[in-house]
């Protein structure tokens, strides 16, 4: 009898999670190696980046390639409502790649990576869009007709201004400019690879990754690039930082365990955990706007979706 339970118990719950999967309502699952609940906000499988939260908490803008574009496949935008799965849609009606983007402070615009051609080379800028129904507007491309790759834009508190990551002079390095391109300042100075900045909610520190002590580190620094801190001390590789709403923990991507897990830290890098323990490759982690959560990319099931994982 009891065998004969437990077949009935486990059909129950496949047609229970087919019938979530039809009605297109999101799935909560506990990992088997996690104890904290996730909540998988997409489920097409297709290869996906940097998720992005709006701060009212309503929308995820993320890329996702696709296999139709102007050379048989590339990379676009979407925006999905949380709440409901089959809402996601396309941002703009770009032909070209673009990718990358976040929400404004105040939620009325994104900053996001576009790719124009130049000549046979696949030409990085970063463009402005004002929502909900702007066309992306250039802010910064090539230095003095310079090819360049401009990448990973991320807001300042204040939305007045935007750290990136750029090789307007040869190696990758951290700059900063307004929202018209203007005051552009390079913070960085290492003839290694310097990626992927954030601000602190306080709008005092930039936080990064960087290979000039070998392997990537987090490091900290101030708005000018002075008071340089290393954060982490791994002999693997750790990046994608993004600093939690209230300014105390770090979300960050390591391989300190032999594959990629989202990991959190203090402020100083002190106290790293594993959040996510699994063994597919957990990635590109952004804080949900209320800090109870973390999104980032995982493909666990699979293929590439986007999950949230609720954390203390």
């Amino acid at each position: 009898m009891d065998g004969i339970k437990d077949q009935l118990l486990h059909r129950q719950r496949w047609l229970i999670l087919a019938a979530v999967l039809l009605c297109g309502l999101p799935i909560t699952v506990v990992s088997q190696e996690s104890p904290h609940a996730l909540h998988r906000l997409t489920t097409d499988g297709k290869d996906k980046q940097r998720p992005s939260w709006s701060p009212d908490g309503k929308q995820v803008v993320f890329a996702r390639h696709e296999p139709t574009g102007t050379f048989g496949a590339s990379i676009f935008l979407y925006v999905l409502d949380p709440q409901s799965p089959n809402s996601i849609k396309r941002l703009t009606d770009r032909e070209l790649p673009e990718y990358h983007a976040t929400f404004a402070p105040d939620g009325a615009q994104l900053l996001l990576v576009t790719v124009s051609q130049s000549g046979t080379q696949g030409n990085l800028d970063i463009a402005r869009l004002e929502l909900p129904d702007g066309k992306p507007e250039k802010v910064i491309g090539d230095p003095n007709g310079k090819l360049s790759h401009q990448d990973w834009p991320a807001w300042a508190p204040d939305g007045k201004q935007f750290a990136f990551s750029s090789t307007h002079d040869g190696n990758q390095e951290i700059y900063s400019c307004d929202l018209q391109g203007e005051h552009l300042t390079r913070l960085t100075q290492s003839p290694g690879q310097d990626a992927h900045p954030c601000y602190t909610p306080d709008g005092k520190r930039i936080i990064f990754s960087t290979d000039r002590w070998a392997g990537l580190e987090l490091a900290s620094m101030e708005l000018d690039g002075t008071d340089l801190i290393r954060l982490t001390l791994s002999p693997a590789l750790d990046d994608f930082p993004a600093v939690s709403p209230d300014g105390k923990r770090i979300a960050f991507v390591s391989n300190r365990d032999g594959n990629y897990e989202v990991y959190v830290c203090n402020l100083d890098g002190s106290n790293p955990v594993n959040l996510t323990n699994h063994l597919a490759r957990d990635t590109q982690p952004t804080w949900t706007p209320d800090g109870t959560g973390i999104t980032f990319i995982s493909d666990r099931q699979g293929g590439t979706d986007l999950y949230t994982i609720q954390i203390d």
